[in-house]
């Protein structure tokens, strides 16, 4: 019986949620490439370089095209800062930027300042803002 939330793609699993393709077909494709830039979702981001996810496959794939890129961007609702929904992580490189929204709190901020991290607050038009 075929799962509801998957299905089987040449190219790996597809999530249905995400969007996104999962597990070893996949995995080999992007071992195989690098990035200029990649920009990566989050279900809850810590500033001591890591992001949280609802699986191991989706973390995998996370630290896959992180390791080969130049550049990474987590893009996260400020809800999701500081957050452990889940217990898969990710790790990310010592470098990255964080992109959220205006109603970050400036004491969650610093604490990714401080690690490092830069960090781009955006408002609902997508301007920059701080």
């Amino acid at each position: 019986m075929r799962s509801q939330t998957q299905s089987v793609w040449h190219g790996g699993s597809l999530r249905h949620l995400s969007h996104g393709l999962v597990e070893p077909l996949a995995e080999a494709a992007l071992e195989k490439m690098t990035f200029d830039r990649v920009f990566l979702g989050a279900d809850g981001v810590f500033p001591d370089g890591g992001i949280c996810e609802a699986d191991l496959q989706q973390t995998r794939l996370k630290e896959l095209m992180a390791r080969s890129t130049e550049h990474v961007y987590v893009l996260a609702h400020a809800a999701k800062l500081i957050r452990q929904p889940f217990h898969a992580w990710a790790r990310l490189p010592r470098k990255w930027t964080l992109v959220t929204d205006h109603e970050a709190d400036s004491s969650v901020i610093a604490a990714f300042t401080a690690n490092g991290i830069e960090v781009v607050a955006v408002n609902h038009e997508g301007q920059r803002v701080g």
